[in-house]
């Protein structure tokens, strides 16, 4: 295997149980306070809020995590946000592997992560490729496939180390 290629989404039961109480509360008080969405002009605000929380909770099922592990170097990014994107070329690259590592106790979750020195970008599970560049920058990509990440990751450190 030459290029590691790999799409994720947040897809977690948890996340799906959240967007709909969320949605369902948000629609049910935008009910009640338009009179059975009779009275929709004289409620602007709340109208506006239901479009834009719509919006903007469905946009987290568009997001997706795309990675990719090739010749040029490891490349993460939450498509189709293109300003959320990393990519390190192997000469920037002092170690990287394949580790296990706690979401919630190291990144604080689950999705864009920077706390500290510790930033990731995961959308679910708990293995990921870990990046330590020669500037001892830290960065972590969660991943479905450890085993496929670290196969490539390897042929990679056998040619660029």
């Amino acid at each position: 295997m030459r290029v590691f290629e790999e799409k994720q989404r947040f897809r977690q039961w948890w996340l799906f149980v959240i967007v709909a109480l969320t949605m369902g509360g948000l629609y049910v008080t935008l009910y009640n306070k338009t009179e059975a969405f009779q009275d929709l002009e004289n409620n602007f605000k709340i109208v506006l809020t239901a479009i834009f929380a719509t919006i903007l909770i469905g946009g987290i099922f568009v997001l997706q995590l795309r990675t990719k592990i090739d010749t040029s170097g490891i490349k993460a990014s939450f498509y189709p946000i293109s300003f959320f994107t990393k990519q390190y070329t192997w000469p920037q690259i002092d170690k990287v592997y394949v580790r296990k590592y706690s979401p919630l106790t190291e990144y604080g979750g689950w999705g864009i992560k920077g706390l500290g020195s510790a930033k990731a970008y995961n959308v679910s599970g708990n293995y990921g490729i870990q990046i330590v560049t020669k500037e001892k920058k830290r960065f972590l990509i969660g991943t479905q496939k450890p085993q496929d990440a670290e196969r490539v990751l390897k042929r990679y450190a056998e040619k660029f180390n």
